[in-house]
């Protein structure tokens, strides 16, 4: 339907904008919410790097890795204060991590929206019989049953899912999780946060261990190098020695693989430096600004906006799949490029439009777009014979309306079906001389 597998045109990428089919449209679905892959110093250490050592480093990290390696952890280390293991992408290092620190004697509870990433690698100890259960999304109630469940059979219960989803673009309650913990001792936790990293948390180590304060030792946390950081791979930070070197020694493709590549490395050094000097805060503030008058923008509209937060991730749902892509094609002929989010990533009635703001929009593109969202989707849903009421039900959303706040008591509200059913003065006192709008043009 034009809006899936599409290539991105042009000779060159600000960021702000991205071409699609021919046509320049404004870019609201990038993942680097800060902006950062299009910041000179990460270009400069990139180029500077493949100049002096190459396009990469054919060799496995396990014998020896590239001369830029040991800066880069180093920093990384800096920023989170914890042990940290690289990795060539935030899949392989799940696919490396979760074999490795879950035990045979062990249980994995995965939320229902952690990432396929998770669920993946989580799944391949199917082989070896260790139990997978599924929750529904963010319901401690049922964590909770599940634990009981297997505290009495189990070492350790392990809970994974994301710091900030990044399709509804909400939060994993990880204050309330922590309060869990502290009453089953068993409950272990794996986080991935690579939608919180950056544009939140000390050094913008992300929301996860923003909320934590500390790292404790039943946490693993998953960061990433790319997306906001700007730059390629990604981070464990693991505060408990004796799971750091089971990780790091025997995790798979964290042994196998090929290491990143000089420019990768490079580039995520100079972002490690930002994200260790106050320059991140100037970059969180002015995202949150972006981010806050968006939301201004959306709470003027009927929208059904999933999940109100301070994220940079948004998604109005549009429940069945072909509303989905009436309404992102239609938002793309207005000139705005957004996601769809459609299953296996959300259910298939959770169809929606994912909407990410970043550094790149500016604020008269943000405003256009939430105005033809506004316009668009009740016409989306009258193309494909559906109604506003059954996708607040999808969704389990109450419908609000913005005209519930502004209508003033005493006002009287009458329906005329014909222009002849109005007064001829008392229209064209208000609507008079807007051609075909005044009284004699509508007749």
């Amino acid at each position: 339907a034009g809006v899936l597998h599409l290539y991105a045109g042009g000779k060159s990428f600000s960021g702000r904008t991205i071409r699609v089919g021919g046509r320049e449209l404004f870019h609201f679905g990038t993942t680097g919410y800060l902006g950062l892959e299009q910041d000179d110093r990460l270009k400069r250490a990139a180029m500077d790097a493949i100049e002096k050592f190459g396009t990469q480093f054919p060799l496995s990290k396990s014998y020896i890795s590239n001369p830029l390696y040991e800066e880069l952890e180093q920093s990384v280390t800096a920023m989170y204060q914890n042990p940290v293991v690289i990795t060539k992408n935030s899949t392989l290092g799940h696919l490396g991590v979760i074999p490795s620190a879950v035990d045979d004697q062990d249980v994995i509870v995965l939320d229902h929206q952690v990432h396929w990433s998770v669920q993946n690698a989580a799944k391949m100890l199917k082989t070896r019989s260790v139990p997978i259960e599924m929750i529904r999304h963010n319901n401690l109630e049922m964590l909770e049953d599940k634990i009981k469940k297997y505290r009495d059979s189990k070492k350790h219960i392990w809970y994974m899912a994301d710091g900030i989803y990044s399709m509804y673009g909400d939060y994993a309650p990880v204050k309330d999780l922590m309060a869990l913990a502290a009453t089953y001792p068993q409950l272990r936790f794996y986080f991935d946060d690579v939608h919180g990293m950056s544009w939140v948390g000390k050094h913008g180590t992300g929301y996860v261990l923003d909320a934590l304060g500390d790292l404790p030792e039943n946490v693993l946390l998953f960061g990433t190098l790319s997306k906001t950081f700007g730059a390629s791979g990604a981070v464990l930070a693991c505060s408990n020695p004796e799971m750091y070197d089971r990780i790091k020694t025997f995790g798979g493709p964290l042994t196998f693989s090929a290491q990143l590549e000089p420019a990768s490395v490079a580039a995520a050094i100079a972002s490690a430096q930002i994200h260790l000097s106050p320059e991140i805060y100037d970059l969180q503030k002015d995202l949150r600004q972006r981010i806050d008058y968006f939301n201004d923008c959306l709470m003027e509209t009927d929208l059904p906006l999933i999940d109100h937060n301070a994220s940079p991730v948004f998604y109005i749902g549009t429940g069945m799949p072909k509303t989905g892509y009436n309404f992102v094609n239609r938002l793309m002929k207005e000139g705005y490029y957004v996601n769809l989010g459609i299953f296996p990533a959300v259910p298939v009635k959770n169809t929606g439009v994912r909407i990410t703001i970043s550094r790149h929009n500016q604020r008269e593109e943000i405003k256009g777009l939430v105005e033809a969202m506004a316009y668009h989707f009740p016409k989306a849903l009258e193309a494909t014979q559906t109604y506003a009421q059954r996708v607040f039900h999808a969704f389990k959303l109450e419908p609000r309306t913005k005209s519930e706040h502004r209508i003033s008591e005493g006002l009287c509200v009458e329906i005329k079906e014909s222009i002849d059913q109005v007064d001829k003065e008392t229209w064209n006192r208000y609507l008079g001389g807007q051609g075909v709008y005044d009284w004699e043009g509508l007749k």
